[in-house]
């Protein structure tokens, strides 16, 4: 039976291109035929032009994200108060039906909720709830428990860290993603080439892949590495960029970063092996990007990547922090080429039957017609 046309207002967080953010675009593109798509993102969110771009109609609203300061603190309850009433106008002019929260800790959908909202609230968990200090986690948890029509997490590992309860679901993400360049081709040249697709974010692990690259280096002088993302407009990040370039400087290494390519297909493709060693990950765009583009992929045991590789099948998994493993894993597949392209073509046909379209598409529109 066909879904009647609901109106959505997706609520993202995101002042630059994140993974979060990714997965609410493919979703709203992937549906896009079939229901009508808003955002509201912060006032000093980047990624306006893209959405319209793509053409969704965009709202900005001038978010405060709850920190351990006194002054934002200050700030949060009005600013939440006052973009609630915001909102509410908003959706009486674009006739929403359903309000999505792209993650959690945004309490903007339960502000709602609270002020007489009757439509639906989908809350989406994109973080492994463990990573979040305690007290706010289970105040956003209680919150989402009590006031969303559907609680939703992006993996098993986040599944497992949220109240039981029939409105709490697993829905994975979508790969809805596009191939416009040939396949990889395994070519015979002097370089293995490491690509580590990040935002420069202390816990993305970018230190623990320098350190095991050292390692690794230092038994095959043939091993490149490259750093690929964004500071976010962060000083923090910036930092931590500067504190990994001296590192590699430092030590002589073969090393080079680089900022955000939105051309994600030609980096990952332009790589023989993709790494990554975050501490934390709900999912991992990343991972799934790589398997889908048919390179060869090291992660980290971290949560969602363990649902994307199939351990010395589809990829290799390593310990959290483990410099070490992380060092051998990358020495297994340098040194044994076939092995790797083994795994790369394995994983490119794992990820494209587990994470169909079709899958979200069939869940999605089971709870938008509950």
């Amino acid at each position: 039976m066909k879904t009647d046309i609901v109106n959505i207002l997706i609520i993202d967080n995101s002042i630059a291109f994140t993974g979060a953010f990714k997965c609410a675009l493919n979703e709203a593109m992937l549906l896009s035929h079939e229901h009508t798509f808003v955002f509201v993102i912060p006032g000093n969110s980047v990624l306006k032009p893209m959405l319209e771009e793509h053409g969704f109609t965009v709202y900005t609203l001038p978010m405060v994200e709850i920190r351990k300061s006194a002054s934002v603190l200050l700030k949060y309850f009005p600013a939440l108060y006052a973009n609630t009433a915001r909102l509410k106008k908003i959706i009486q002019k674009e006739g929403i039906d359903i309000v999505q929260v792209n993650d959690f800790y945004n309490q903007l959908g339960v502000a709602l909720k609270r002020s007489g909202f009757k439509g639906k609230l989908f809350t989406y968990v994109r973080f492994l709830p463990s990573v979040m200090p305690g007290i706010l986690r289970k105040m956003w948890l209680k919150a989402a428990a009590k006031h969303a029509d559907k609680i939703i997490a992006v993996s098993d590992a986040v599944l497992e860290q949220l109240p039981i309860m029939p409105k709490t679901i697993r829905i994975y993400d979508p790969v809805q993603l596009s191939e416009v360049l040939p396949l990889r081709v395994t070519q015979s040249k002097n370089t293995v080439d490491i690509l580590y697709l990040s935002n420069y974010i202390r816990g993305k692990g970018q230190d623990h892949a320098l350190e095991a690259f050292a390692l690794a280096y230092r038994q095959n002088n043939s091993l490149r590495l490259k750093f690929t993302g964004g500071d976010m407009g962060l000083e923090k990040n910036r930092l931590f960029r500067r504190e990994l370039e001296d590192k590699a400087k430092q030590q002589g290494l073969p090393v080079t970063f680089a900022t955000f390519n939105p051309n994600i297909e030609e980096e990952i493709k332009a790589a023989d092996i993709v790494l990554n060693c975050s501490e934390a990950e709900s999912f991992s765009m990343t991972c799934l990007e790589t398997a889908f583009y048919g390179t060869a992929l090291i992660a980290t045991r971290c949560g969602g990547p363990e649902e994307i590789i199939e351990d010395g099948t589809t990829g290799l998994l390593v310990p959290v922090g483990d410099i070490h493993a992380i060092a051998d894993a990358l020495l297994t597949l340098a040194n044994n080429p076939a092995e790797k392209e083994k795994m790369a073509e394995a994983g490119r046909a794992y990820v494209r039957t587990k994470f169909a379209p079709a899958n979200f598409m069939r869940q999605f529109g089971t709870i938008i017609n509950e």
